[in-house]
C-alpha cells in the first residue's frame, strides 16, 4: 500500500527514534501528527501511516491504534521502529515479535517492522555498491574496511556479506576498532559462521593494518561524532593512498549536514569522502511513504507468487507466499537481499540496466549463467549461514539444518538447475520493473596528449560515438577513461551529458596524488567525472592502464597521433578507431 502525497503520518509516542522520524518526514514536506498517547485521542482521517516504537508497551499501543482506527475506509499501515540494541542480533525479541505479528494478523492493521540501521545500510550500499571501486569481470573482489564497533557498523558488516559475493572467492572484510577483540567476540557469539561468508581480518584503530594482499575498495567509518569521524576518515584516506588505493570512504554519522560539521570542513569534496546520515536515509519519505527501496523486492516476491500459482498452488497458503502488505519481516528481508544482489550479478557480467523500451530482448550466455549460478548459490548460503543454519544431511527447520549448504560443485544437477533458473530470471525481474539488461560495449579512450581545438575534438568524438551506437544498437556504450588524460576526460564528460553513456575511470595513481597534480580547472573536471562514474578502478601506473584497456576494452578510441601508438609496448584491442588532429575518424573495422 503506497501513501499519497496528501496523506499524513501519526507519530504515536515520544521515543527518541520516533521524534527523529517525525523530524525527517516533516523536513520532507510530510504532514506529521505527534501524539504521546492515543488513549484520549483518535486518529485523524488523513493519517494512513502510524509510527510506533518497539518496547514493553507496544502491545497496548497496537490495541489503541486498532480501536482508534475502527470504521476507516482503508486499513491503517503501522510501522514499528526497532531499537538499535536489537540490530543484527538474530532472534532479538523474536517471541514477542511473533506474538505481535500473529495478533495483528487477526485485525485489519498492516503491520511492518523497521530496523532503521538495516534500512540505512541497504540504501547506502545501493547508492555506493561494492563494485563501484573494483572490476568484477577481471575477478577482482571487494575489500571492505569497517572502522568502528556499534549497531550500525555491525549491520553494515552483515549486509556487506550478503551482497558482497562476486565470485567463488569470498569478499575480504577488515574489521577495525580500538578494541579489536570486540568484533571477534561478537561474531563468535552471534554469527559463528561469518568466516564462511568472507575472509575476515581484525585490526586496531586509529592505524589499522589493511594487509598487502588486496587493495581497499570501500571504507565505512561508523559510530563517531562528526569531528572525530572526519579526522579518522582523512587519516584512512592517506593510509590507503600509501598502498595505492582510492576507496570511497562512507562517513556515517547522524547529524551530518550544514550544522553537523565544523565550519567549511566539507566545502571542498575530495572525491572520496561520502557523508551519510543513517536516520535521514531510513526515515525518508521515499522509504517510509513511497517504498522505493522495496520496489524491486516486491517484484521478486510477486514473481514467486505468480510462479506458485502457475504450478497450481495457492501462494497465500504458505507464510512465504502472502501478498507483500501481509508478508512477514523475515520473508521480506529474503526478497530484499535477493533484489539487492541483482546489481552485483550485472556487474560480474559487464551488463547494465537501461529503460525497457531501449532493448528488445536479452539472455545471459551459458558460460555467464554457470558463473552466476555459482555466485547465486554462495549468496543463498551466506543468507542462511548468517541466520544460523548449518549443513545437515536432512533438512530440519527446527534445528536449522540444510543439505544444500555445500559447495556448488557438490550439488546434484537438479539443485544446480535451481540456481541456474534463478540467474536466468534476472532479466525478467528487471523487466517487471520497467528495466532491461544490455551487455556493455567497453570503449577505451586514449588521448595521448592530443592537441586539437575543443570544437574539433567534440564534434569528431560525437560522430564516432554515434556511429558506435548505431553499429551496436543492443549494447550499452561505456567509456573507460584515465581521468588524468585531459582530452579523454573532455570527451567522457560530453558523452555522459549528451548520450548518457556509462563511465569507468581508470586511476593510474591514488586519487589524492592524481588531484594534486591537476590545475584547478582540471581538478574540478576530475571531481565531476568521479560523481558520474559507475566504476573507479585503481591500477598501478600507466602500463597497468594500457594493459587493462588491452584486456577489457572491445574498442580502442585513440585521439591524435600519439593516442594511436601502443602504450608501453602493450598490444591494443583489435578494433580501433583513430581521430586525427583534424577531426577525421579512421576505422580498422566495419562500422
Amino acid at each position: 500500500m503506497r501513501i499519497g502525497a496528501r496523506d499524513a503520518v501519526l507519530v504515536a509516542g515520544d521515543a527518541p527514534l520516533l521524534a527523529a522520524a517525525g523530524d525527517v518526514l516533516a523536513a520532507d514536506g510530510v504532514q506529521v501528527w505527534r501524539r504521546p498517547d492515543l488513549t484520549r485521542t483518535g486518529i485523524p482521517r488523513q493519517v494512513s501511516l502510524v509510527l510506533l516504537a518497539e518496547g514493553d508497551d507496544l502491545e497496548r499501543q497496537l490495541a489503541q491504534v486498532q480501536a482508534a482506527g475502527r470504521g476507516r475506509s482503508r486499513p491503517l499501515r503501522v510501522v514499528v521502529v526497532r531499537q538499535p540494541a536489537a540490530a543484527g542480533v538474530p532472534g532479538a525479541d523474536g517471541s514477542i515479535a511473533d506474538r505481535i505479528d500473529q495478533a495483528a494478523a487477526q485485525t485489519d492493521l498492516r503491520l511492518e517492522w523497521l530496523d532503521p540501521d538495516r534500512a540505512a545500510a541497504r540504501l547506502l550500499l545501493a547508492r555506493w555498491p561494492l563494485h563501484r571501486a573494483m572490476d568484477p569481470p577481471a575477478e577482482q573482489r571487494p575489500h571492505v574496511l569497517v572502522a568502528g564497533f556499534g549497531p550500525f557498523a555491525r549491520v553494515f558488516f552483515l549486509h556487506t556479506l550478503r551482497i558482497g559475493q562476486y565470485g567463488e572467492r569470498p569478499p575480504l572484510v577488515t574489521l577495525a576498532a580500538e578494541q579489536p577483540d570486540l568484533w571477534g567476540e561478537w561474531i563468535a557469539t552471534n554469527h559463528p559462521q561469518a568466516d564462511a561468508c568472507a575472509e575476515l581480518r581484525y585490526t586496531g584503530l586509529p592505524t589499522p593494518d589493511f594487509g598487502a594482499e588486496w587493495p581497499l575498495t570501500t571504507v565505512a567509518v561508523c559510530g563517531r561524532p562528526p569531528e572525530p569521524a572526519l579526522a579518522l576518515a582523512r587519516s584512512l584516506i592517506a593510509q590507503a593512498a600509501e598502498q595505492g588505493a582510492s576507496p570511497p570512504v562512507l562517513l556515517v554519522a547522524d547529524g551530518v549536514g550544514p550544522d553537523g560539521w565544523p565550519q567549511g570542513a566539507l566545502s571542498d569534496w575530495d572525491g572520496q569522502l561520502v557523508p551519510v546520515a543513517p536516520r535521514r536515509l531510513a526515515f525518508s519519505r521515499e522509504v517510509l511513504l513511497e517504498g522505493r527501496d522495496d520496489a524491486l523486492a516486491e517484484v521478486v516476491h510477486e514473481h514467486y507468487r505468480d510462479t506458485s500459482a502457475a504450478q497450481g498452488r495457492d501462494p497465500a497458503a504458505a507464510p512465504s507466499g502472502r501478498p507483500w502488505p501481509m508478508l512477514g519481516t523475515s520473508y521480506r528481508d529474503a526478497n530484499r537481499h535477493q533484489a539487492d544482489h541483482l546489481w552485483a550479478k550485472l556487474a560480474v557480467t559487464d551488463c547494465r540496466a537501461v529503460p525497457e523500451e531501449l532493448v528488445e530482448s536479452f539472455a545471459f550466455a551459458p558460460a555467464e549463467v554457470e558463473r552466476l549460478a555459482i555466485i547465486e548459490h554462495r549468496r543463498w548460503a551466506v543468507e542462511r549461514w548468517l541466520d544460523g543454519w548449518r549443513y545437515g544431511p536432512q533438512r530440519d527447520n527446527a534445528q536449522k539444518l540444510h543439505p544444500q549448504l555445500i559447495p556448488y560443485a557438490d550439488l546434484t544437477d537438479a539443485m544446480q538447475d535451481l540456481d541456474r533458473f534463478a540467474v536466468r530470471l534476472v532479466p525478467a525481474l528487471l523487466a517487471r520493473s520497467g528495466l532491461a539488461v544490455v551487455r556493455r560495449l567497453v570503449v577505451g579512450v586514449c588521448g595521448g596528449g592530443a592537441e586539437m581545438s575543443q570544437t574539433v575534438l567534440r564534434d569528431g568524438a560525437r560522430l564516432v560515438l554515434r556511429r558506435l551506437m548505431a553499429r551496436y544498437p543492443d549494447r550499452g556504450l561505456t567509456l573507460a577513461v584515465d581521468p588524468s588524460d585531459a582530452a579523454a576526460r573532455d570527451i567522457a564528460a560530453d558523452a555522459v551529458k549528451r548520450f548518457g553513456v556509462g563511465l569507468f575511470l581508470l586511476l593510474p595513481v591514488p586519487l589524492p596524488r592524481l588531484l594534486a597534480a591537476q590545475p584547478p580547472a582540471g581538478r574540478l573536471a576530475v571531481l565531476d567525472l568521479l560523481g558520474a562514474a559507475e566504476r573507479r578502478i585503481q591500477l598501478a601506473g600507466d602500463a597497468a592502464v594500457a594493459q587493462w584497456r588491452a584486456r577489457r576494452a572491445e574498442v580502442l578510441f585513440a585521439l591524435g597521433e600519439d593516442g594511436a601508438v601502443p602504450a608501453g609496448g602493450v598490444e591494443p584491442p583489435a578494433k580501433r578507431v583513430h581521430l586525427s588532429e583534424h577531426g577525421q575518424a579512421h576505422w580498422n573495422f566495419e562500422y
